[in-house]
């Protein structure tokens, strides 16, 4: 049994790959919190796997905690998992392949696995993150923006009028356009996220010739596609999905 982790800015999401498959996607938020709150969901639930991979994006502190609890609860060295130039087919795009993220280059491969062919991964969570890939499997590179919540942090630490007329306002998401501040600045995230997204996907097509599978996940994931204009898969476990594709190829 192995236990396969992705560590996002905000939450950590695990699953557990067994021989029939992987299992339901858990969470915890981790950001803010401290480390017993959610360590405890993730190494007392008395499953002692063979092994651990990883995908952390949270930094070195995260790492650190990661390592230290598997080598103790569980008796294993964490594998943490990063990009590379390819994999099975796949093909990284950066010009240094090493600096793409690895919850990124592992929802690639999650979905390229799912496709073999050309695809697009919106990945809605702290940051939201659009990557395309060919039909060859060529990565042709993405794009990185604040997520729906940093993009109404900075407009409420940012500016005066704005911030004021958000406290005072009633919240209410009705409609398209929004008739109050809190509700103007939620809907102006959600809706230039998405529109960015299908920007992206409409861009590679006009390039390619080719439509893009488009897949969606993250935690806004939900709320990305209920505005965007084009019809998505939302895949919330894809980055975990990719880590359980990771873990079975040959060591």
């Amino acid at each position: 049994m192995i236990l396969v982790i992705d560590v996002g800015n905000t939450r950590l999401k695990w699953a557990w790959l067994t021989s029939t498959g992987l299992s339901d996607q858990q969470a915890v938020v981790h950001r803010d919190a401290k480390p017993g709150i959610w360590t405890s969901a993730l190494f007392e639930s008395g499953q002692r796997p063979s092994r651990v991979l990883v995908s952390n994006v949270a930094g070195p502190a995260m790492a650190k905690t990661l390592t230290r609890l598997a080598k103790k609860l569980f008796k294993v060295d964490v594998e943490y998992v990063t990009a590379a130039l390819d994999f099975q087919g796949l093909t990284n795009g950066y010009l240094d392949p090493t600096l793409l993220g690895a919850d990124r280059w592992l929802a690639l491969i999650g979905a390229w696995t799912m496709a073999r062919s050309a695809l697009c991964v919106v990945d809605a969570g702290t940051a939201v993150k659009v990557d395309s890939v060919d039909a060859a499997g060529q990565h042709l590179g993405g794009l990185i923006a604040p997520g729906i919540h940093m993009m109404r942090e900075a407009l409420m630490k940012k500016t005066s009028d704005i911030a004021k007329a958000a406290q005072r306002s009633t919240p209410s998401l009705a409609g398209v356009l929004a008739n109050n501040t809190i509700g103007a600045v939620s809907r102006g995230a959600v809706f230039a996220l998405a529109g960015m997204a299908d920007r992206v996907a409409d861009v590679i097509e006009q390039s390619t010739g080719v439509k893009p599978r488009l897949f969606i996940t993250g935690g806004d994931a939900g709320m990305i596609t209920g505005t965007m204009r084009l019809q998505g898969e939302i895949v919330p476990d894809l980055v975990l999905q990719g880590l359980a594709v990771f873990a079975a190829q040959p060591r």
